[in-house]
C-alpha cells in the first residue's frame, strides 16, 4: 500500500435551478496532511450515498491525484 498524504473527503454544497430550487449535491476534495485542500470537484452526485461510497472508493483504492479528473468523468457516465 502506498502512504498517501491527503484524504479524500466529501463536500457538500447547494445549488440552485433556474426556479430557485434548492438542490443539495455531492463532490470530492483531496486534502493533504495540513489541511490544504489540493483540488476540489463539487457537484458530482445529488445522492449522498452515491458520494460517500464514491469518496470511500476513492480512499480504498488510493486514487492518485493525477488521475481523479478521468475517475470523475468515469462516475459521471
Amino acid at each position: 500500500m502506498i502512504n498517501l498524504n491527503y484524504v479524500y473527503k466529501m463536500r457538500t454544497d447547494t445549488i440552485y435551478d433556474e426556479d430557485g430550487k434548492a438542490f443539495t449535491v455531492y463532490g470530492i476534495e483531496a486534502i493533504s496532511d495540513s489541511g490544504e485542500i489540493l483540488f476540489s470537484f463539487p457537484d458530482i452526485f445529488f445522492d449522498i450515498e452515491k458520494g460517500k461510497d464514491f469518496v470511500k472508493m476513492c480512499n480504498d483504492l488510493e486514487i492518485s491525484l493525477i488521475h481523479m479528473p478521468d475517475v470523475v468523468d468515469d462516475a459521471l457516465v
